[in-house]
């Protein structure tokens, strides 16, 4: 169970990457899976349990191409993405 933060482009993606790292954040630039298929083909994979603080970093940090965080959790052996922002 993880988030998935997507972007519209690879500079706002990196831009907010490094916002959340220099914040203690520890992520993983993945490739987007193709159920949120709008999006620069990359996007940031985090843990769950990071999903308000991330949220709040959104409304404060005015980083453009933002699309939406996502939810991808494995339930009975099925994968299911969902949006949750």
């Amino acid at each position: 169970k993880y988030i998935i933060i997507s972007f519209k482009n690879r500079n706002s993606l990196m831009a907010f990457n490094k916002i959340l790292t220099t914040r203690g954040i520890v992520t993983s630039i993945i490739n987007t899976p193709r159920a949120i298929a709008i999006s620069c083909g990359l996007s940031i994979k985090t843990d769950n349990k990071n999903l308000n603080f991330i949220i709040n970093i959104i409304h404060y940090a005015n980083i453009s191409g933002f699309i939406g965080i996502f939810l991808y959790e494995r339930i009975n052996g099925y994968e299911q993405i969902r949006q949750v922002y």
